[in-house]
């Protein structure tokens, strides 16, 4: 049993509340005070699945766990230790990090990016129950980015419904003076160590083709244990889709089409390799210049 905070009805009440504030009433922002978000690279999400655990950063690297690391080794040096050894969770999708890190791309975007090195080839989505998180005993949160100086770190119901909740929640473009607005998009809660996954609700893919990934590449008996939340649902909106990624795959018995997104930002070329496996049979081909552009 989790230890509780002492004002948790407190919590609870406030979150409630937020969910029905007539600003947030737009469609895409309509679910995010009922959730706190997680996302991480297929590789990972398949390893936290199959554990039963969300680790910090420090445990992850510490025990080989962290099979990619999407973020930028800038952001992570002004991120402090303490920091490194919680679990973390947004507040909200579609954060400047985010937005830096997701998508398949191409040695060109990846080296015109502010973070070069930030790069989630295929973001899975982690939604927790906010109030289960919030209201845990060694559970903080922040009113901005943890890897920028200016940060605060709380605790309590009354801090929590003091955090500046219209521009953590800020979803339009940011004028000229609005120069806090995507370091406070960048709240999170944090919990040290690990956190058990009692408190998932769903784990969210970008498409029907990257939701099929994820369970075949599961255990078969951690994919009966989560098939029921994994799901690749628009109703809410939590991926920036400006970057290559597969939305679906037609299969017959002689062929294999796929289907990308076509508005992608990083069209290529990519280096291609393609491992088909029928029975005990294997075969690899190796392209070394995928240029979606040119695939009608």
């Amino acid at each position: 049993m989790v230890a509780q905070k002492t004002d948790s009805d407190k919590i609870r009440q406030f979150l409630t509340d937020l969910s029905q504030q007539s600003w947030l009433q737009r469609a895409e922002r309509l679910l995010w005070p009922r959730f706190v978000f997680h996302y991480s690279d297929l590789q990972n999400a398949i390893s936290i699945l199959t554990d039963g655990y969300m680790y910090s950063r420090a445990e992850a690297e510490n025990s080989g766990k962290l099979i990619v690391s999407s973020g930028s080794n800038q952001v992570l040096s002004g991120t402090s230790e303490f920091v490194k050894q919680c679990v973390r969770f947004y507040f909200r999708p579609k954060t400047p990090t985010q937005f830096w890190a997701e998508g398949i791309r191409s040695n060109l975007t990846l080296n015109s990016s502010r973070f070069p090195d930030a790069h989630c080839p295929i973001p899975i989505f982690f939604l927790f129950d906010s109030a289960e998180i919030l209201t845990r005993a060694d559970c903080q949160f922040s009113d901005g980015n943890l890897a920028r100086t200016g940060h605060r770190i709380f605790s309590t119901a009354e801090q929590l419904a003091a955090l500046p909740w219209r521009k953590i929640y800020h979803n339009s473009r940011i004028r000229a003076d609005e120069t806090d607005i995507s370091f406070h998009r960048c709240a999170e809660a944090i919990i040290p160590g690990k956190v058990k996954l009692d408190a998932l609700r769903y784990i969210c893919c970008r498409s029907e083709a990257e939701k099929e990934t994820l369970l075949y590449l599961l255990p078969p008996a951690t994919r009966k244990q989560y098939r029921s939340k994994i799901t690749a649902t628009n109703r809410i909106d939590l991926f920036e889709r400006k970057h290559t990624f597969v939305e679906s795959v037609r299969l017959t018995s002689e062929e294999a089409f796929f289907y990308f997104s076509p508005d992608s930002l990083s069209p290529g070329p990519f280096h291609c390799v393609v491992t088909v496996k029928s029975g005990d049979r294997i075969r690899t081909a190796d392209s070394p210049a995928l240029d979606l552009k040119a695939i009608d």
